[in-house]
């Protein structure tokens, strides 16, 4: 992949500015916050599970501190992957394990109860190879196992950015290192793979409604700068999830028998 230089260096960047932080990959912490949660939710003790794109681990170890899991985390940068095996393992309930690894080049079978994403897949910059990502993913999950996609997609940003012209806000783009996610097209793709498609959990909606429109507007009114975990915008995290505003969401897959 021609691109892959420049994602390598995107987070040996990354992992030099935030070290073990939680702000790595994610500046707003109120983000971070709900995609553990929401994550969370849908997993179950005892279970052997893959994340895919682990980053630093910092999410990785509070969603262990939370369920009792056998879990492997993966990610392709070895900056990352050294970062993810010096954080602190202390209060884990089950297993955990950090090891460097391409999605591209995943090789296992029928192995996982639980997959999921964090942001992962849309680092590939070709719709061709996102789509053998999600094979290998498919792959690697056990007939009736789950694969929690947490991913960005162009239906919520389209939404979003329809608000933010709508006060006279610039659109929200992409950044340099992502490919957004066509939400019917992977629905599509994966039933092809056996993966039957659950449900969307659109969690940040209300968040990013009130982070990215409501409160840059005010700001910009107010002539403030734009800041990420503002006490102004960490209040609309607490709003129970409403339309269609964010273009991260989790969708749910099951792997169901040929």
């Amino acid at each position: 992949m021609k691109y892959k230089k420049l994602i390598k260096e995107h987070y040996k960047k990354e992992a030099g500015k935030d070290k073990l932080s939680m702000h790595s990959t994610m500046a707003d912490l109120n983000t971070r916050r709900l995609e553990i949660e929401n994550i969370v939710a849908f997993l179950k003790d005892n279970k052997k599970c893959l994340e895919v794109g682990c980053g630093n681990g910092s999410a990785s170890i509070e969603i262990s501190k939370a369920k009792k899991l056998d879990l492997l985390c993966v990610d392709f940068s070895p900056e990352m992957i050294a970062l993810a095996k010096k954080q602190p393992t202390l209060g884990i309930k089950g297993k955990i394990k950090f090891q460097e690894e391409d999605v591209l080049k995943l090789k296992y079978e029928n192995l996982f109860d639980f997959i999921f994403t964090e942001r992962c897949i849309i680092n590939l910059l070709s719709l061709e190879d996102q789509k053998k990502a999600l094979k290998n993913i498919s792959n690697a999950l056990k007939v009736g196992g789950n694969l929690i996609l947490l991913e960005a997609f162009n239906d919520g940003l389209g939404e979003l950015n329809s608000s933010r012209k709508d006060i006279g806000l610039e659109p929200i783009a992409p950044a340099y290192h992502n490919l957004y996610l066509d939400k019917d097209l992977v629905i599509e793709y994966l039933k092809g793979q056996d993966l039957k498609f659950v449900k969307e959990s659109n969690f940040l909606r209300s968040y990013f409604f009130g982070s990215r429109v409501i409160y840059p507007f005010f700001a910009k009114a107010n002539k403030k700068d734009i800041k990420y975990n503002t006490a102004f915008a960490r209040y609309f995290s607490f709003f129970p999830p409403f339309g269609n505003y964010s273009q991260i969401k989790i969708l749910l897959f099951k792997k169901v028998k040929k």
